[in-house]
């Protein structure tokens, strides 16, 4: 009986359970549900494939962290006045008040006497013996470190100082009476006082100062160049050379041009994100360092892209109408020479495939010698060729030279640079649309091969293989993306307290965000196009993103 009672209520209790379980399922929310019951399969990139049950394909989910602006403008760090220097005064280095030498025939406990000094020999310099004679008969030797500097008869009783030199560390002076010889019935002697060796010392205590200054991890990345600059304050005649230390290497060890400003460069692998420590030093006079500043010159930052696809599919094609700015052999209607590269062919001008400072600069009939660098990629005509008066310059891709004022890094803005880094780079004769930083590629997929209006090429004129008409049919069309669809790009913030902006590239096309909110969404249909699409996250500020994620979902 009691059996049947316990089975009774274990059987009924695990009903109550599973119809709790199956109620809290049918209220979850449908993206949770379809992860709970699908064991998540729908939440990755699924190559801009099929929709899920629920009408919704995640194309990308990245968690990203936080996001660090990186301010291009030259960049400086003041640097507080230094003052160093390393005085020399005169110093009584040892002195013993008097001695007294005698040698005779029967009297030579006096002959000879010793005394002891001790120097710092980076630090004394000048250095000289001096005494006054009180009584004397016959000659006088004195020797330093056994080595004699001095024998003869002194008669005046303020004999001129002796000049002391080759000295050590410790050092010894022996003064001696010889002995008087066949005049055996006189002595030689001397009576000498006020005996004395002096020097000038510098005081090496304040010839020395270390100052810090720090750069960010984002900012030793993308350092281009740093430079110290720096005025001192001296008396040319006065001063020996001042040294300037970089982390312990280094910069700068001459004599300073007094009075005018004056820099030195800094070796870029020198410098580490944080502290920074430059050493300043001198070793004979003064110097007042003023106005020093540190200046970072930044490159643009590369930040990092992220990419999904999307399936042809998804697009309705339409035949291709010449577009105003479009590489497609077309000079469209109304489209001026300098907006659009096949116009100003047409009246056979020369290109620049970057936008120039002066927009009526971006085509020209004529390329003066001093208007070559006006380009930074060079002016080239229909063919590719580069006007005769800029030869042999930065974008000039087919003299075999990779010139040294190119901008950095060089190999987008020149062929041959591109192929100097290898011969199997592939280079784009123009800029291609998705920027400069795509002109020069180790290798181009299949999804990239319209990147580049006329084709990728290698060193020999070849192109990709994966852009050979085997392999790849481009279409002269243009593609709607299917109304049946919507691609949703979803930024999430870590919180809904701070302001967020940050820039979303999609393809070469830009989003600007400006909110408090914790999430941002856009329809992004009239960004994305078939194959790869980029997305680059350009911050305008520091920025923590907890996720970007790009959704397909059915509408229709």
């Amino acid at each position: 009986m009691r059996k049947s009672q316990s089975a009774s209520g274990a059987a009924g209790f695990l009903a109550i359970m599973t119809i709790l379980i199956i109620l809290y399922i049918l209220f979850l929310p449908p993206d949770i549900r379809d992860e709970l019951l699908t064991g998540g399969k729908t939440t990755t990139n699924i190559s801009g494939g099929s929709i899920s049950d629920s009408g919704q394909n995640i194309l990308l989910k990245q968690n990203i962290g936080k996001v660090t602006y990186i301010n291009t403008n030259d960049k400086t760090y003041d640097i507080p006045t230094v003052r160093v220097y390393a005085p020399v005064s005169g110093q009584l280095l040892k002195s013993v008040p008097q001695i007294v030498l005698k040698n005779a025939l029967f009297d030579k406990e006096k002959a000879l006497f010793t005394m002891d000094f001790s120097i710092d020999t980076k630090a004394t310099e000048n250095i000289k013996l001096s005494f006054n004679i009180l009584e004397h008969y016959g000659p006088l030797s004195i020797k330093v470190n056994g080595k004699e500097i001095f024998n003869g008869e002194l008669a005046e009783s303020n004999p001129k100082p002796i000049t002391l030199s080759d000295l050590q560390e410790e050092n010894t002076i022996t003064f001696s009476v010889p002995n008087p010889g066949v005049v055996f019935w006189r002595s030689n002697k001397y009576a000498l006082e006020n005996i004395q060796i002096t020097g000038d010392v510098k005081d090496f205590s304040n010839s020395y100062a270390v100052q810090y200054f720090t750069i960010s991890e984002a900012e030793k990345e993308n350092l281009e160049s740093i430079s110290l600059y720096f005025r001192p304050v001296c008396t040319v005649s006065d001063v020996g050379p001042l040294s300037i230390e970089l982390n312990k290497r280094i910069l700068f060890n001459t004599v300073a041009d007094c009075g005018t400003r004056s820099f030195a460069g800094l070796d870029i692998n020198n410098v580490y994100p944080g502290n920074n420590e430059l050493r300043f030093g001198v070793e004979k006079g003064s110097y007042l360092l003023d106005n020093i500043m540190v200046k970072l010159n930044l490159k643009e930052p590369s930040y990092k892209t992220y990419y999904f696809d999307l399936d042809d599919k998804y697009f309705i094609k339409n035949p291709e109408t010449a577009r105003c700015g479009d590489y497609d052999d077309t000079c469209p209607p109304g489209c001026s020479d300098i907006r659009d590269a096949d116009c100003c062919f047409k009246h056979n001008g020369y290109w620049c495939g970057l936008p120039t400072d002066n927009p009526n600069d971006r085509c020209v009939y004529y390329v003066d010698p001093g208007d070559c660098d006006s380009c930074l990629t060079g002016y080239v005509d229909e063919g590719g060729d580069t006007s005769d008066t800029c030869e042999e310059k930065c974008g000039d891709n087919n003299d075999g030279i990779c010139p040294s004022d190119c901008p950095s890094p060089a190999r987008y803005y020149d062929a041959d640079c591109c192929y100097a880094v290898t011969e199997d780079n592939f280079f784009c004769q123009e800029v291609p649309i998705t920027g400069i930083n795509d002109r020069c590629r180790a290798a181009v997929s299949y999804s990239q091969c319209t990147l580049c209006p006329s084709g990728f090429e290698d060193e020999s004129g070849s192109g990709p293989e994966s852009c050979t008409d085997n392999n790849f049919d481009y279409k002269d069309e243009e593609e709607e993306f299917d109304s049946d669809y919507d691609v949703k790009l979803v930024v999430t913030f870590t919180n809904d307290e701070d302001r967020k902006r940050v820039d979303i590239n999609i393809n070469g096309r830009k989003i600007s965000i400006d909110t408090k909110d914790l999430e941002f969404k856009k329809n992004i249909d009239d960004y994305v196009r078939s194959g790869t699409n980029s997305i680059e996250i350009i911050p305008r500020e520091d920025v923590e993103i907890a996720q970007l994620k790009v959704e397909l979902i059915k509408v229709s």
